[in-house]
């Protein structure tokens, strides 16, 4: 199991070692600088300290961004009952790059064709 927790350490995640992270170059998270971990949102404990998250959400609304209210930090996104399925993404930035070093990186155009770049 891999831990993720955002700068302050107010929101801590825990969750299986991805076979993939995914770099999105869509709006969002090309200023977020997000690499994410895809699961089932069973797979990943979440555990907030205090404050809760403050949640953004963009365009269609099918995904809600999580910040730290504490430290401001992108710790994941959830999909919201609009996308017709469940999801969590882990934002891997904040996981220990030393435990994270030898997970391949797929590049997802979101800005444009909704597809894999790098297959």
């Amino acid at each position: 199991m891999l831990n993720a927790s955002c700068h302050c350490g107010n929101i801590q995640l825990t969750m299986p070692k991805p076979e993939s992270l995914t770099s999105c170059n869509c709006s969002i998270c090309q200023r977020l600088a997000a690499l994410w971990g895809n699961y089932p949102p069973q797979d990943v404990s979440l555990n907030i300290d205090q404050g809760g998250t403050e949640i953004y959400s963009h365009g269609d609304e099918y995904i809600h961004f999580h910040r730290c209210r504490k430290c401001g930090c992108t710790t994941h996104y959830t999909l919201t009952e609009k996308a017709g399925r469940e999801k969590t993404a882990v934002n891997f930035r904040m996981v220990d790059p030393v435990t994270t070093q030898d997970i391949k990186i797929r590049r997802f155009d979101g800005a444009d064709t909704w597809t894999f770049i790098d297959e």
